[in-house]
């Protein structure tokens, strides 16, 4: 062989071998990125969780309906206020799964107060004492006795408050009230604990007092320290007293984690989940006022968009382990007169934000054919609104049909299942016809809180009468330092350990909603929330809507029996189904080893259950009693 065909032989051989390191790299890259992806896909969807079949969650009602009433709840419906008391203990009370037996002195008569003995706890709703008579000091002595008794609110300075005092841990009390302007649970109390949350309207609710060394207090107002929360040993039993004097839906974490100071345990179901929707996502590019976009960045709206609105929300979803849930708007037109809506016949950003949401591991749902709530004639906008409302039912049901046929077209993997309401304005008969004619939504995503007129459509997290999921949301957008939103979040995290949070892409476009501070501002607040979010609850799951259905639902339908022994705590769950959530706070001892699920300690006494099993059994530590 010559000297030149044994070099080409070898050229020939090196460029083969060349090709193979080329392609060597490329397959060790591709393994990589493979590895980095199924991970990526993995933290996405560890917290996924199937819905349950319909006819397997039912409301909480219908789950506690015949239980052993646990509590007995005295109010006095001729004391002002008592009524709207208590219609939200009855919820938290429902909520919490525990079963009460209710006395109304107004309607019944102290005579009607039952033997205490077959109760664990009683709750007094009414500020005056004076009704109960002499049944005050058997009250007392069956709390002597190991029983548990709260006064749920603000109490009047009488003299049947004077005679049992000390046994509510109060040294003296005068006869004037402090503003309660904030609220500072300790930190060994609740989730959030150790911070100052305001209120949005303070007055003068708190009774002025000053309390004995054994009184323990959780919760102060933040300027003056005037105890808003605290308990008492009493004997063998505990006494709590509720000294807030706002009983708005906002606060009814507070008075949740103050029933779970009752008793030497207590365990009540939540929902562990937290949700970020993204509304009018993916829709056409929205049509507003640019001006501050322009200014700050030089770039159109859908530049924006493109360029540095959805690239920011991709770093917080990675950095949070967000999975957001776009709900799809189809048109910003007004037409509600069609019943074969007309099809959108642009799908470039549906395709291109859809699918990168859908790659996320998030979820995408509907918000609307168009922008205009689900409503027939009977609702009324006035002058707060420019919507219309739709011709017949007819049209309504079709807009909705066309949304979910036109989401299946563009985006046949995003099988969505989720609706929100525009402006969380739904119409009694539309919703009606939601249960009715549309079986693929099977939840409602609409809002938490009443904005003082008819027109949101205000949900409970729960399971309805016809099965839709009801997954009300709590808070929005990027301010949400917010006195009033950030005390619906601590209060939500300790009531149902969730948070439901919603933003739209087109408040850079309106003044009222944020324009004119600009994106890095309105980012700022929204990383703020999620910060905070994060310390608060470090396990709290993030999930999509599905996701916090599926959770809701079981959420909804389990039922919780906790029964006490000298070594263990035990926990009875009725309709349980692979998994359920429940807080449990120990008031006397403290928890060891668990079987039938998994325990992870939170703040203070307070712990997180996870069942896996309809039978829970907690041990107590020897020597923990307290």
């Amino acid at each position: 062989m010559s000297v030149v065909q044994h070099i080409r032989d070898r050229a020939g051989r090196f460029r083969w071998m060349g090709l193979l390191v080329v392609w060597a790299v490329f397959i060790a890259m591709a393994a990589v990125l493979l590895v980095e992806r199924a991970g990526v896909q993995y933290s996405a969807g560890q917290h996924k969780l199937g819905m349950l079949a319909a006819n397997d969650a039912v409301p909480a009602s219908s789950a506690i309906f015949g239980q052993k009433p646990t509590c007995l709840v005295i109010t006095d419906s001729d004391q002002a206020g008592v009524e709207d008391v208590k219609e939200q203990f009855d919820q938290i009370l429902l909520d919490m799964k525990i079963a009460h037996r209710d006395v109304d002195l107004a309607l019944d008569g102290a005579d009607a107060i039952p033997s205490l003995t077959s109760f664990d706890r009683v709750i007094v709703l009414m500020p005056s004492l004076d009704g109960l008579g002499t049944h005050l000091t058997d009250l007392m002595s069956w709390v002597s006795a190991g029983g548990s008794l709260m006064l749920g609110m603000t109490p009047d300075n009488s003299n049947c408050l004077q005679a049992i005092a000390s046994k509510l841990g109060i040294e003296s009390a005068g006869y004037d009230y402090a503003t309660a302007e904030s609220i500072v649970p300790s930190e060994d109390f609740m989730l959030g604990g150790g911070e100052r949350y305001e209120f949005s309207d303070p007055f003068d609710s708190s009774l002025s007092v000053s309390l004995r060394e054994t009184a323990h207090v959780w919760a102060r107002t933040g300027d003056a320290g005037t105890p808003l929360i605290w308990s008492n040993d009493c004997g063998s039993g505990h006494t709590v007293v509720c000294n807030i004097g706002i009983y708005d839906k906002v606060m009814r974490g507070f008075y949740a984690s103050a029933i779970s100071l009752l008793g030497d345990a207590t365990a009540y179901p939540v929902i562990n989940s937290a949700v970020f929707y993204l509304d009018d996502f993916p829709s056409p590019v929205p049509s507003g006022d640019g001006t501050y976009i322009k200014r700050d960045y030089g770039l159109s709206i859908a530049d924006f968009y493109t360029k540095v609105w959805w690239p920011d929300l991709q770093k917080l979803a990675q950095k949070y382990g967000i999975r957001y849930t776009g709900v799809m708007i189809e048109n910003y037109e007004d037409a509600v007169n069609q019943t074969e809506p007309t099809r959108q016949p642009d799908t470039t950003q549906f395709l291109y934000f859809g699918g990168m949401l859908l790659q996320m591991g998030g979820e995408l749902g509907f918000h609307g054919y168009n922008h205009q709530p689900l409503a027939l004639w009977d609702i009324d906008y006035g002058t707060l609104y420019d919507y219309k409302t739709w011709k017949n039912k007819e049209t309504l049901v079709a807009s909705l049909n066309e949304l979910i046929a036109f989401q299946d077209e563009v985006l046949p993997n995003a099988h969505g299942s989720v609706y929100v309401p525009p402006s969380n304005i739904l119409s009694a008969r539309a919703r009606k016809l939601i249960g009715t004619d549309v079986p693929r939504i099977k939840t409602i995503a609409s809002t938490y809180f009443e904005d003082g007129t008819d027109l949101p459509y205000v949900q409970e997290f729960g399971v309805a009468s016809d099965g839709i999921v009801e997954q009300p949301r709590i808070v929005s957008g990027g301010m949400v330092d917010d006195s009033y939103m950030r005390l619906a979040a601590v209060s939500e995290l300790n009531m149902h350990y969730v948070s439901t949070h919603f933003m739209h892409p087109d408040d850079l476009l309106d003044p009222d909603r944020g324009a004119k501070d600009g994106w890095e501002v309105y980012k700022g607040g929204l990383t703020d929330y999620l910060d905070w979010l994060t310390k608060s609850a470090p396990d709290l799951r993030r999930q999509t809507g599905s996701d916090c259905s599926g959770a809701i639902q079981r959420f909804s339908s389990v039922t919780v029996s906790l029964d006490t022994s000298a070594d263990a705590w035990t926990l009875s769950l009725g309709n349980f189904h692979d998994e359920a959530w429940l807080m449990f706070r120990a008031n006397d001892g403290e928890p060891g080893a668990v079987t039938g699920g998994e325990i992870t300690h939170l703040t203070g006494d307070l712990y997180l259950i996870k069942a896996t099993d309809k039978t829970v059994t907690i041990a107590r530590k020897e020597g923990s009693d307290k």
